[in-house]
């Protein structure tokens, strides 16, 4: 027997399994396993009584909602796409999106109503629907809840599905160009949580804060489905802070969150921590950035949870890798574990990938020799929408190319070195900006710091770090440069120190923006002095 793959099965089971237990919290919103399923199928006819049909694209602009969630799987049965759209980009970049996808429908939060406002005679959008209820309703727009309450809440039996349809789009940040929409497919997600299932253990009895990683980002990392599929609990916050992490995990004792490592660091550098129970968490997932092996220790210290490093792209779904400690590791000593679960980490099951070098053969296996990651596997995405030549250049060969360089040691463990772009260069030598971050981070005064590139007559380039200290601590270009010597080969030593009174410049997913990093620094002049 062969059933479509399709997280709609996931939804099935767990309404069955678990209708009365409550599966989404959102702030004063508290919605059964049971109650979800009938709201999704009032989003499906809705759609459908705005002139949805199979294939057509649904995009959706607001803040981390239960909506959100309910758009996830509400677009399934009719066979629409779902488009979720970074509420940090600029009205002409909405425009952009828009334009290229061509959605038929746009959910917008209230926060968000101006910019849709302001883009609305510019793009091809027939309806559009506030999500709110507190807020002024726009002319010509109808509001989500009455929409949704004026259509059957009872399950579509027919879905119109197959499992290679399309079915969520999601546009990559465009750092080297226009961004570029990832089509996932229905078997994409349903493998995708699988893998991330078998990797995490995760259970019905687990209660994750969802939303520190935007529900706009990168197909939440998958959350929506593979919290789903066991029945666990979904605990949406607005956005990530301190406060409000910490408030919602002693409240209602979470035991899994996922995290990009700024946000982390935020946390255990928030001075009213520990005014917070904690106690309950069991899992902290990092990715969206390479983690300093100190940021994991640090929180396996002071937080006393699992800590360990995962990572993916859009267009894989996107797991990959997640920092796991095989069982073969498990009494080595406790600096060597947490070293193994900051590093990029093992392929994921049904993930095959390999570390290669420009010719396409393997890398050796030694942990030195530099190569690019190259995947395959069923969550891999299908391809870029309406980019047919993109497409076959990032799957050349029968591998989808990352951009990503990294080595691989002997156990098997990736580690992500560089970005292609932001490997220095310098007098031939390859210098990766992570491995001196990474460095620089574990110095006890430091909060935050980035590599880059500066320009330099006689070797090219050389590393520039911009730092920015501790609250309360101070720190010179020159005791950095000594603490670097101690640890980290000469010649990969920043030259130039930069530091800052103020946080890095990040994107709204919490990674820091290196490309407008040297847009500001890129030169080679030193700055030693608060910039």
């Amino acid at each position: 027997m062969k059933l479509p793959q399709t997280p709609l099965r996931f939804l099935e089971r767990t309404a069955r399994l678990y209708r009365d237990k409550v599966g989404i919290v959102c702030r004063d919103h508290r919605e059964t396993y049971g109650a979800y399923q009938g709201r999704v199928y009032q989003f499906a006819r809705a759609m459908m009584e705005l002139g949805v049909r199979k294939g057509d694209r649904v995009a959706y602009l607001g803040m981390n909602c239960h909506r959100l969630l309910e758009a996830y799987y509400g677009v399934l049965p009719i066979g629409a796409i779902l488009l979720p759209l970074n509420i940090r980009l600029s009205p002409s970049e909405i425009a952009f999106i828009l334009n290229d996808a061509a959605p038929k429908v746009l959910v917008v939060g209230k926060e968000l109503v101006a910019v849709a406002e302001a883009v609305r005679h510019q793009v091809p959008v027939s309806s559009y629907v506030l999500a709110d209820e507190d807020a002024p309703l726009p002319p010509g727009w109808q509001r989500f809840d009455p929409l949704l309450a004026r259509q059957s809440a009872d399950p579509i039996e027919a879905w119109d599905v197959d499992e290679d349809d399309v079915a969520e789009i999601f546009y990559t940040s465009g750092t080297t160009g226009r961004p570029k929409g990832a089509m996932l497919t229905h078997r994409a997600l349903y493998t995708h949580a699988l893998q991330a299932l078998v990797t995490l253990q995760l259970t019905d009895a687990d209660v994750q804060i969802v939303g520190t990683v935007p529900l706009f980002h990168v197909n939440a990392w998958g959350s929506p489905h593979f919290l789903v599929a066991v029945g666990a609990t979904q605990v949406v916050v607005p956005r990530f802070d301190p406060e409000i992490f910490a408030r919602a995990v002693q409240e209602h004792r979470a035991t899994v969150a996922l995290m990009v490592p700024t946000m982390l660091n935020a946390l255990l550098n928030w001075p009213g921590r520990k005014a917070y129970d904690l106690s309950s968490l069991r899992t902290l997932v990092l990715g969206g950035a390479p983690a300093p092996y100190a940021l994991v220790e640090a929180a396996r210290r002071e937080i006393g949870c699992k800590t360990m490093v995962g990572y993916g792209l859009t267009e894989t779904t996107p797991v990959l890798t997640v920092a796991v400690l095989k069982g073969t590791l498990a009494d080595r000593p406790q600096e060597e574990k947490d070293r193994r679960m900051a590093m990029t980490g093992l392929p994921t099951v049904g993930v095959e990938l390999r570390v290669v070098r420009e010719d396409g053969t393997e890398v050796r296996s030694d942990g030195q020799e530099v190569g690019e990651i190259v995947v395959r596997g069923d969550s891999v995405m299908k391809g870029y929408w309406n980019r047919p030549e993109e497409t076959e250049e990032a799957f050349r060969g029968g591998w989808f190319h990352t951009g990503d360089m990294a080595v691989v040691d002997a156990e098997g463990y990736v580690q992500i070195v560089d970005r292609k772009k932001d490997i220095i260069i310098s007098g031939g030598e390859n210098i990766s900006s992570v491995e001196v971050e990474n460095c620089i981070y574990s110095h006890p005064a430091v909060l935050e710091c980035a590599v880059i590139a500066a320009t330099d007559p006689h070797w090219g380039e050389v590393p520039k770090a911009l730092v920015v200290p501790k609250p309360g601590q101070t720190v010179t270009p020159e005791e950095l440069s000594a603490y670097c010597r101690d640890r980290i080969a000469h010649f990969k030593v920043p030259r130039h120190w930069v530091i800052l009174d103020r946080e890095l410049p990040k994107t709204g997913t919490g990674k820091v923006m290196k490309a407008e990093l040297r847009k500001l620094y890129g030169g080679g002049q030193a700055a030693a002095t608060p910039a």
